[in-house]
């Protein structure tokens, strides 16, 4: 399998409700909201051919729109705070019309996400054979920020044994300490990030 003849698709999960920071996917970072940052490294890729964005809130699905996203409309039982995300990956996975061979999930409060380290990530899983690629801090621990997926382990219910991890030094928003951090400290991904 080269990089050129697979069909990688991504999706971004954005629901409507936030207890920390309500609204949190439509808050204002660098002048855009959340999402926008998202949507925008997926097109910025070479691999990811489509960008989806997961959502039952009417606005997002909107301005995802208008940013240039395919919206996947879930069900409200699938926006709760108690709802893996991995559940609201694979009711959009069986949404696609058309199956992938890898799928990307990105996480809309990592807006720091730069499109090359998306790329070099899918370059990862494809050069070592990998069922998963995610991202991990400088500590090594998981930051959710994107998993990079073999379509058919969307759906596996165990944990993958030929997994991958891919190093960044993004920040997950959170709150508005977060956004306020973000906003003093660091720029759009390309641009140097500057903080320690």
């Amino acid at each position: 399998m080269t990089n050129n003849s697979l069909l990688v698709y991504a999706v971004i999960p954005a629901r409507g409700g936030s207890k920390r920071l309500p609204r949190k996917n439509l808050h204002l970072l660098w002048g855009q909201p959340l999402i926008y940052w998202a949507i925008r490294a997926c097109q910025q890729t070479t691999l990811i051919s489509q960008c989806y964005l997961s959502t039952e809130d009417e606005e997002i699905a909107m301005l995802a729109a208008e940013f240039g996203a395919q919206v996947i409309h879930r069900p409200a039982e699938l926006a709760t705070d108690t709802v893996f995300k991995q559940d609201v990956i694979v009711h959009a996975a069986e949404a696609f019309q058309t199956k992938p061979d890898i799928v990307v999930s990105l996480q809309a409060n990592s807006p720091e996400v730069c499109a090359a380290h998306l790329d070099s990530a899918i370059e990862k899983l494809i050069e070592h054979d990998c069922s998963e690629i995610f991202s991990v801090d400088e500590k090594l621990l998981q930051n959710a920020a994107f998993r990079v997926m073999k379509y058919d382990y969307i759906f596996q219910k165990s944990l993958s044994t030929h997994s991958g991890v891919f190093v960044t030094r993004y920040l997950d928003v959170h709150d508005l300490e977060d956004i306020r951090f973000l906003e003093a400290n660091s720029q759009p991904c390309e641009q140097v990030k500057t903080y320690a």
